[in-house]
């Protein structure tokens, strides 16, 4: 062999080395690398349902002093109301007043205009009147004959004194014989039918007495009847002026210059401002422990006020309970009748409890399920732990939980059913 052969011969040795390693490389490191794939997979767990934990909500278990209360909507009303309101009937001629206005108590608010109520009261005037002047006509015709009678009854009198003293005279001269027998008892006759006379005088003078008296009370009933018509028909005059009863602001005025209004038809409101309390609305499965004293503070988005529950409605309306409230210290900026409040009640206050933000499927009392997380954060468990009280947020914890540990707080999703999820 020469040395070109020999040459070209090591020159093939390198290349077929090469190959062979280029080929054993080729099947070892896909295998490899199988082999590594292999041995992740198997510590991988791919039975636990993963969620993502941006799409968790997650509270820590916390002790301290836990506040219940439980949160109400409403408006600010007032206690003094005035209803406004017309008292007859008539067409609205002007306005003097519109809603948002002060007003101070008297001062004028609407006109009404009625002609038939004015031309009534003018008659009711006139009537009156003439019961008047009749009243007195029969008083002066009255006493006129009872004058006459009582000088009828004094003129019988001195008659009767008169044939009295006759008599007596008489009666001496008889006993002398000076005086006939006949004469005699004509003039005790005569003194006899004074008598009588002197009686019915005065029984007449009775009659007229009565008649003077009933006939003057039967007169000024009618005067008083026609006076009362008067006073009504100048009620009703006066009436067509509305006027306001207290100090306040005009809440309402639905009455526009033209409008026909009825007697009894209500047209607006006065409200005193400064006698403002809350009314809110509390959900009736929120409203069980809620009593007369408990703290209220009332947000009206403008600042916030405290109140005292004096009043819890017995009924429910609605799916709600209504809680009045008495404002406490002044009121902020903007407080008004009407305004939308918003209204926390504290029912309780418990010391030193363990409590976390509370699930929304919550209720007080109960069992209830929740995920809690491992030491690690990364797994979550089902457990099922004791409530106590329930406040807005939060939860009181009776049992299954302790302090520092952490629980799925949102609604659970197609994992529910799950004991125990991969958060990743």
């Amino acid at each position: 062999m020469n040395n070109n052969e020999r040459s070209s011969m090591d020159r093939a040795r390198p290349e077929s080395i090469r190959r062979s390693r280029s080929r054993v490389l080729r099947y070892v490191i896909p295998g490899v690398a199988v082999a590594g794939i292999a041995i992740s997979l198997f510590f991988v767990d791919f039975n636990t349902v993963r969620v993502e934990r941006s799409k968790l909500a997650i509270s820590a278990v916390e002790r301290g002093t836990l506040e219940i209360k439980v949160r109400g909507s409403g408006q600010l009303l007032p206690r003094t109301i005035e209803s406004i309101g017309a008292q007859v009937n008539g067409r609205v001629l002007k306005k003097h007043v519109q809603p948002g206005d002060v007003v101070k108590a008297g001062q004028l608010v609407l006109e009404l205009s009625n002609p038939q109520a004015v031309a009534r009261a003018d008659e009711a005037q006139s009537a009156w009147q003439g019961a008047l002047t009749d009243l007195g006509a029969t008083e002066s015709e009255l006493k006129t004959d009872l004058l006459n009678q009582e000088i009828a009854l004094t003129q019988a009198r001195f008659n009767l004194q008169s044939a009295q003293l006759q008599l007596e005279a008489e009666t001496e001269l008889k006993a002398a014989n000076l005086v006939s027998g006949v004469d005699y008892k004509r003039t005790q006759l005569n003194v006899a039918q004074l008598k009588r006379a002197l009686e019915i005088g005065q029984d007449r003078v009775n009659a007229i007495r009565a008649n003077i008296k009933m006939k003057v009370a039967v007169s000024q009933a009618r005067v008083t009847e026609l006076a009362r018509a008067l006073e009504r028909a100048r009620n009703d005059v006066n009436n067509l002026k509305i006027v306001a009863g207290i100090d306040g602001i005009v809440q309402v005025l639905r009455a526009d210059i033209g409008q026909e209004l009825t007697a009894g038809q209500p047209i607006g409101q006065i409200a005193q401002p400064n006698s403002l309390y809350a009314e809110l609305r509390v959900p009736a499965r929120d409203a069980a422990e809620v009593q007369v004293g408990q703290e209220v503070l009332v947000d009206t988005h403008n600042g916030t006020v405290r109140a005292q529950v004096t009043r819890v409605d017995p009924a429910i309306a609605n799916g709600t309970v209504v809680v009045d409230a008495a404002l406490k210290g002044p009121l902020p900026s903007g407080a008004r009748p009407q305004l939308a409040i918003d209204g926390d009640i504290y029912l309780a206050r418990l010391p030193n409890a363990l409590f976390v933000r509370k699930p929304s499927y919550a209720q007080a009392g109960s069992p209830v399920s929740v995920f809690k997380l491992d030491s690690s954060g990364d797994y979550a468990d089902k457990v099922v732990i004791r409530s106590g009280k329930l406040s807005l947020t939060l939860m009181q914890v009776l049992d299954g939980l302790k302090a520092g540990e952490s629980i799925i707080t949102s609604e659970s999703g197609d994992w529910q059913n799950k004991d125990r999820i991969r958060i990743k």
